[in-house]
């Protein structure tokens, strides 16, 4: 049986997909602010807004391939050119129905900005996802385009969420993994699914804090 999303049941990320959803239905942008191993990606897949049709940027995308690629997933029939920039970055700006997502935006080229910012400016919503650093870059070099985004700090899952949602995990193994991923979401998964292999090795059901910490004791310091 597939496993449910655990990062839903967090209250601070329910409220932030809330001030998501009206930000882009009302033609605006977001920028979530997170540390590495915090979930920004996973989050990013939560959002599937009714209303609007999702495109998804790689961030490193010359800027005439991200105009390309946001309207070929708008079933345009383009051809990733720097001559026709001009015309792609005018179609993108009269289109609605739809919103843009860029993870990893601490990648994006410098150059990239000015325009995105064209297309904030014609009401296309963006939600950016990057590291502190983003915010930073932009404070000092775009800070009118900062104060065109609402930023939204992402912050790990406390323990007890994941205590609840772990069902076959005893409270205490998952607040010694807990510890350990140190506030990577990334690690903690991964650690709790070798655990979850490493009690099925052993025909068990349900993984104590023995086991976790058995487990815990072979991983390399870090």
């Amino acid at each position: 049986m597939k496993r449910k999303e655990s990062f839903i049941n967090d209250k601070r990320r329910i409220s932030y997909l809330s001030a998501i959803y009206n930000r882009i239905y009302r033609g605006q942008s977001v920028l979530i602010e997170g540390d590495y191993g915090v979930g920004k990606s996973r989050f990013l897949k939560l959002l599937k807004p009714k209303k609007l049709h999702s495109v998804w940027v790689e961030s490193l995308f010359n800027i005439h391939e991200i105009l390309s690629s946001i309207l070929k997933d708008l079933n345009y029939d383009t051809t990733a050119t720097y001559r026709r920039t001009p015309e792609y970055l005018k179609t993108i700006c009269s289109l609605t129905d739809f919103f843009i997502i860029i993870d990893e935006a601490n990648d994006l080229d410098r150059r990239v900005w000015p325009y995105l910012k064209r297309i904030i400016d014609a009401g296309v919503p963006i939600v950016l996802a990057g590291l502190p650093k983003v915010r930073t870059f932009l404070t000092s070099e775009y800070p009118d385009i900062l104060s065109r985004l609402k930023t939204l700090i992402l912050y790990p899952i406390v323990v007890e969420d994941f205590i609840i949602e772990y069902k076959d995990f005893e409270s205490d193994a998952i607040e010694q993994i807990y510890v350990s991923a140190k506030g990577d979401m990334r690690k903690f998964k991964e650690i709790c699914t070798d655990c979850r292999d490493r009690a099925n090795e052993l025909n068990c059901s349900f993984v104590d804090v023995n086991l976790a910490l058995e487990f815990l004791s072979d991983l390399p310091p870090h």
